[in-house]
């Protein structure tokens, strides 16, 4: 029985050696990154100049995760020890930031545009503020200028399209308050 824990143990130290290595060979496309920084396989980013991707430390990229900054000046930034799971895409032309301890899970989309103008004088672009210790399901859509409270949760599928108070759920499309005062942890 300690033989199977054993290689179990030793499987787990591998993984996450090999996880801390590609995260130093993704450090080229970062403009500041902290300690630990660990990815899970190719991850995408834009390499239009003059843009910054700024990770905290322990942070967890999986495979697939997008970072697309498209203008001049565009900052993503990544609070420390937050996991952000396949498939997530961040589309920043101005500025995204996700506080610390959050866990996004896969397939979110998280914009700061709209990548279009519809011709009635509003801004097609607006920052996007992620608290900390949030919590976004699946398939998820963080649209521009939402502010997303401390603790809050996204439910999966939910079109954020307006700020979330700290400590509440919200769901549905458009999303909407569905419980409040509450507490997680992974």
């Amino acid at each position: 029985m300690g033989n199977v824990k054993e290689k179990r143990a030793f499987y787990e130290y591998v993984r996450y050696a090999y996880r801390l290595f590609l995260g130093l060979l993704f450090r080229r496309h970062v403009q500041k990154c902290g300690k630990m920084f660990r990815v899970c396989g190719k991850v995408h980013r834009s390499e239009l100049k003059n843009t910054n991707l700024v990770i905290g430390n322990h942070v967890l990229l999986h495979a697939g995760v997008g970072f697309y900054l498209d203008a001049p000046g565009a900052t993503v930034e990544i609070g420390d020890k937050t996991f952000i799971n396949r498939r997530t895409e961040f589309m920043c032309k101005q500025h995204i930031r996700v506080g610390s301890h959050c866990a996004i899970s896969w397939d979110v989309s998280i914009m700061d545009t709209d990548y279009h103008t519809i011709m009635d004088g509003r801004p097609n672009t607006k920052p996007v503020i992620i608290g900390d210790h949030v919590w976004i399901g699946c398939k998820a859509t963080i649209l521009k200028g939402v502010t997303i409270g401390d603790g809050a949760i996204v439910a999966a599928g939910s079109v954020v399209a307006h700020d979330v108070p700290p400590r509440t759920v919200v769901a549905g499309v458009p999303a909407k308050v569905v419980k409040t005062d509450v507490d997680w942890h992974l």
